[in-house]
């Protein structure tokens, strides 16, 4: 009778610990590098900001919109003491990626690689902070989307259509 007494407090006693502690797998995660967000209508996948040098960043990520029309939206965040926003578009009846085939620049982006880029997405009916993870080409598959700066137009001398002076006669 005492070695079923004992086997039943050893086994209350070793399986008793889950009963105040947290299951881990039962907690909600983002399971990608990016971060996501429901607005209204709108859901936000997988959304990160891509720098080399903290100064200029690509948001990449996927809107995700389920209603037939489009719905504007912008991304805004302080940098430089001065908030900065991007503007962009999740069209209807599907889903939109943005920053791979073509770049969101976040110029000044004020936040190095390793941060979080604190930021609020707001839409015509609501707005919902967003702390974006900051990466940068350790992983190789970022490699290809890293931003690039924008090449700023040089001024092109143009021939005088003045008569030369030497020429007259």
């Amino acid at each position: 009778m005492a070695a079923i007494a004992l086997s039943g407090a050893l086994a209350l006693g070793l399986s008793g610990c889950t009963m105040w502690m947290h299951v881990e797998t039962s907690r909600p995660y983002h399971p990608s590098n990016g971060v996501n967000i429901t607005l209204g209508d709108l859901q936000l996948r997988n959304v990160v900001v891509l720098t080399e040098d903290g100064e200029l960043g690509n948001l990449m990520g996927t809107a995700v919109n389920l209603t037939g029309s489009d719905i504007d939206f912008t991304v805004q965040w302080k940098a430089d003491g001065a908030y900065q926003e991007v503007s962009l578009t999740a069209d209807a009846n599907g889903r939109t990626n943005f920053g791979v085939d073509d770049q969101v620049t976040l110029q000044p982006l004020g936040e190095p690689a390793g941060g979080l880029l604190e930021a609020v997405v707001h839409i015509d009916d609501g707005q919902k902070a967003l702390r974006i993870p900051v990466l940068d080409a350790t992983l190789p598959e970022y490699d290809e989307v890293l931003p690039t700066p924008t090449p700023t137009p040089t001024p092109v001398e143009t021939a005088s259509t003045e008569p030369d002076a030497s020429t007259e006669g």
